[in-house]
């Protein structure tokens, strides 16, 4: 994990607000192991720029969906 001394760490309201998505959310997603990776410092939960833009890039983008077969298939 290879952090730069200057790479500002978000914690839970900065993911929830970048996301457009509640904090309850955010903390959801982590209980369930499906959110953004993180780190945790002493009780604190935090997350790496790196990590985060990876995960937004992994997300599905809007208007793309998987091809269904044709009804009838």
């Amino acid at each position: 994990m290879g952090m730069g001394h200057n790479e500002r760490l978000f914690d839970e309201r900065d993911l929830a607000r970048i996301t457009k998505r509640s904090v309850a959310s955010v903390r959801r997603d982590r209980l369930l192991k499906k959110g953004c990776p993180y780190i945790k410092i002493g009780s604190s939960v935090r997350y790496l720029p790196s990590d985060l833009e990876a995960w937004l890039g992994s997300l599905p983008s809007r208007g793309r969906h998987q091809e269904t077969p044709a009804f009838g298939s």
